[in-house]
């Protein structure tokens, strides 16, 4: 099993970073080409496409992956219902252009949706394909699959906006990735072909289903109201402030999600009933994670400043606290991450929704609060705070109903991953006086470089980087 995890995280872990850095790069390439109203023409219309993937890049997979009893002939009919269900899905999509272009008074809303609908229509269709292939365990096809894609929707983009596309080239680096996606899906695992509409595979996965899709618009809610309510509230301009400290801080957490969502799962799905080693194993996890998180939160915040301005200038200084404060919070937010596939894992998929609602009213609760005195200060304060309750409340719920187990357990686990962060900022106190530079990139690289050789030195000094080798290796 640890095999598994090791081949499972090093191959999704390069094909992350390659997907990460060529979204990067077209942002960036299409971003000096293009106008602001273009990719917001573009954002608004993929608001849809977003929410049905909910449905489709998550429940479904999620719910194949934990159903042992699925047999090749019900893949072949669960495909049936999502090819009928994804063509009205897409044609749906395509008149949603008619509505926003009589709403916004602009005719360029229904070519752009109706050439994007075929991002619907392939999300349905590869939904079927990608629980298999995570149930398989195939993740370094995954990965090829995964950085192919990344780099033909690189291209894609960037030759179509020298051909003179506009608008369609940021459409285009979106939709070639997920057509090739499909195409290699469908080759790779060759569902069968079945004349049949029998609803029992729908059944053995529809409580499951609705379950996880429930908690995948929860989670995003969570996610995603602080933006809402901050702008509604304080305005566009405190919006802009406040996303821009947000924005940096989820790239960790983003990158994160991308390597273990795809790998946890599939693999503790076999030791449903074994309770006693998925504990082990989210204990272990747990504290290898903290390992590497809490001295990311303490750089983000030692540095936000610096990071600001490096990336977006000085004119962005309100961003600065915020950031600082949001940047301590970035640990538990990772460590919470983990619990969602034990759960999945488990097969509680009722209590993981339960979980999802106490956190979507509890961080909703915490940024009323903080929106209430009227600054984004206080609302960084408040959604820091609220992702540490969410952590510890979400963690007793899993360690109790899930885990036969209790806090006591998961703190011990922590202590020595905290008392790394607690060197790291003494450490990074006391240089980083010294390592200031005209140059924001060159202060960033020199102390970047410092604080890897001081979170290495300390794994090695305490032991802990040969239990992490040994716990991927054994």
């Amino acid at each position: 099993m640890k095999g598994q995890l090791r081949e499972g995280f090093f191959y999704t872990s390069l094909a992350q970073i390659v997907n990460v850095v060529s979204i990067l790069l077209i942002n960036i390439i299409l971003s000096h080409q293009l106008e602001p109203r273009d990719f917001g023409i573009v954002t608004l219309v993929q608001v849809v496409a977003t929410f049905v993937n909910l449905f489709t890049g998550e429940a479904v997979p999620s719910a194949i992956i934990q159903n042992k009893g699925l047999t090749r002939k019900d893949y072949g009919i669960l495909f049936n219902y999502s090819l009928v269900l994804g063509i009205a899905a897409t044609i749906a999509y395509g008149l949603f252009g008619y509505l926003f272009a009589w709403i916004f008074q602009d005719s360029i809303y229904i070519p752009v949706s109706w050439i994007m609908s075929i991002l619907i229509l392939t999300s349905f269709l590869n939904c079927v394909p990608q629980g298999i292939f995570l149930k398989s365990l195939s993740f370094k096809a995954l990965s090829v699959r995964r950085i192919a894609s990344s780099l033909l929707g690189l291209l894609s983009g960037v030759f179509s906006l020298f051909l003179g596309a506009g608008i369609y080239s940021i459409i285009i680096a979106l939709v070639v990735p997920a057509v090739f996606t499909l195409v290699f899906s469908l080759v790779y695992v060759r569902i069968p072909l079945v004349n049949s509409w029998s609803t029992v595979p729908l059944s053995v996965i529809g409580k499951y289903m609705a379950e996880q899709v429930k908690f995948s618009i929860l989670n995003y809610g969570y996610r995603n109201i602080d933006n809402v309510l901050v702008g509604k509230v304080l305005g566009a301009a405190a919006l802009g402030y406040y996303s821009k400290s947000y924005q940096l801080l989820s790239q960790p957490i983003t990158l994160f999600l991308g390597v273990i969502t795809p790998v946890l799962q599939p693999v503790l799905s076999n030791f449903e009933k074994d309770i006693k080693y998925i504990r082990e194993f989210y204990f272990k996890m747990t504290e290898i994670v903290a390992f590497i998180a809490i001295p990311i939160s303490v750089f983000f915040f030692m540095n936000s400043r610096e990071i600001v301005y490096f990336l977006f200038g000085e004119q962005w200084n309100i961003s600065i606290l915020p950031m600082a404060i949001l940047s301590l919070s970035i640990w538990v937010q990772l460590l919470t991450q983990i619990i969602t596939p034990i759960w999945q894992s488990r097969n509680l998929s009722e209590l993981q929704t339960k979980n999802g609602l106490l956190s979507f009213l509890l961080i909703t609760l915490s940024i009323c609060v903080g929106i209430a005195f009227h600054s984004i200060v206080y609302v960084a304060v408040a959604v820091a705070i609220s992702y540490y309750v969410n952590f510890f409340l979400s963690s007793c719920m899993l360690l109790h109903f899930a885990l036969n187990s209790n806090l006591s357990r998961l703190l011990r686990s922590l202590m020595m991953p905290l008392f790394s962060g607690l060197i790291c900022y003494l450490v990074l106190l006391l240089v980083q006086p010294y390592l200031t530079f005209r140059s924001f990139f060159l202060t960033l690289l020199i102390r970047g470089l410092v604080w890897v050789m001081e979170v290495f030195a300390f794994l090695m000094i305490t032991g802990n980087a040969k239990r992490i080798r040994l716990f991927f290796k054994s």
